[in-house]
C-alpha cells in the first residue's frame, strides 16, 4: 500500500494520504508530503490539495516514533521528530503553491500542525481537531502553538492546550481555525469544487498574494507596503496578467450598450 498517492486534476495536484487508518505521521510520511509539495512546484500547479483516503486526516505522531521517545536517547528522538515536522510545516508555508487541507475525522497533535500549516482548510462538520499532547505530559511540536495563537488568538489556544478541548468542525470554523465547513457527506465534492475554483485564478497572482499575506502577518500592514508594491510591479509586467486583463476588458466592452 502506498502511503501517499498523487493525481493531477487540471491545475491542481491532489495528494491523498493512505498510510494507515489514522494517517499517523513519521519521517517517511513527512518526506512523502514534502515530495508532493516539490512536485506541485515542478508542475507549476496552482494548488496542492491534501486529503485522506481513510476515515482520518492525520491522528498525530506515529506510535512507533512515540515509543522511541521513552528510550535512553528519547530526548534526542523527540527533538528530531519535532524538527522534522517543523521543517515540513515551514516548507508548506513558504512554498509558492497554495496548500489546501481537506480535513475529515481526526486532525490531532502533529495532524493539527499539518492542517494549520496549510493556507486553506475545509473541515467536515464532525471532524475533530485538538492538541492532546498535554494530556500525556508533552506539548505540541513543530511550532503548532505559534500557528494556533496566530490564527485564532491566545484564548482559543488556551482552550485547546490548557482546557484539553477537542473541538468538532463546526466549532473549529466558529473559532476561526477553518475557512469552510461542509456536511460530512458533502466534504469531498465541496472541497474538490473549491480547489478547482482556486485553480481558475491566476497562478502568478496567487503566489504573490500568498507572499504578501505572509509579509503582512510577519511585519504588519505598514511595514509590508514594499512587498505589495513589488508584487504589483511584477504582476503588471507579466504576460499572464496582461492577457487576463485584456480578456476582461474585451468582455466588459461587449456588455456596453451600442
Amino acid at each position: 500500500m502506498t502511503m501517499l498517492t498523487l493525481e493531477t486534476r487540471a491545475n491542481v495536484l491532489v495528494a491523498t494520504l493512505n498510510r494507515n487508518l489514522q494517517n499517523t505521521i513519521d519521517g517517511a510520511l513527512a518526506d512523502a508530503i514534502e515530495h508532493a509539495l516539490t512536485e506541485s512546484e515542478r508542475l507549476g500547479a496552482a494548488a496542492l490539495h491534501l486529503r485522506t483516503a481513510t476515515a482520518h486526516f492525520c491522528g498525530g505522531a506515529d506510535p512507533a516514533r512515540v515509543a522511541q521517545w521513552l528510550g535512553e536517547r528519547g530526548g534526542e528522538a523527540l527533538r528530531g521528530d519535532g524538527d522534522r515536522w517543523d521543517r515540513l510545516f515551514r516548507r508548506i508555508e513558504r512554498s509558492p503553491t497554495i496548500a489546501f487541507a481537506e480535513v475529515k475525522g481526526n486532525a490531532l497533535g502533529a495532524g493539527l500542525g499539518l492542517a494549520l500549516a496549510c493556507d486553506l482548510r475545509m473541515l467536515s462538520a464532525s471532524s475533530r481537531i485538538g492538541a492532546p499532547e498535554v494530556r500525556v505530559g508533552l506539548l505540541p511540536a513543530g511550532r503548532t502553538v505559534d500557528r494556533l495563537v496566530g490564527l485564532a488568538g491566545t484564548v482559543v489556544a488556551q482552550r485547546l492546550l490548557l482546557g484539553g478541548d477537542l473541538v468538532d468542525g463546526l466549532e473549529a470554523h466558529r473559532l476561526g481555525l477553518a475557512h469552510w465547513i461542509a456536511p460530512d457527506n458533502e466534504l469531498e465534492d465541496r472541497a474538490a469544487a473549491t480547489v478547482a475554483r482556486i485553480a481558475e485564478q491566476s497562478p502568478i497572482a496567487l503566489r504573490e498574494a500568498k507572499r504578501l499575506l505572509a509579509a503582512v502577518h510577519r511585519r504588519g500592514a505598514d511595514d509590508s507596503a514594499d512587498v505589495e508594491i513589488a508584487a504589483f510591479d511584477h504582476l503588471i509586467h507579466s504576460h499572464e496578467a496582461r492577457e487576463r486583463i485584456r480578456a476582461l476588458l474585451e468582455r466588459l466592452a461587449k456588455r456596453e450598450p451600442k
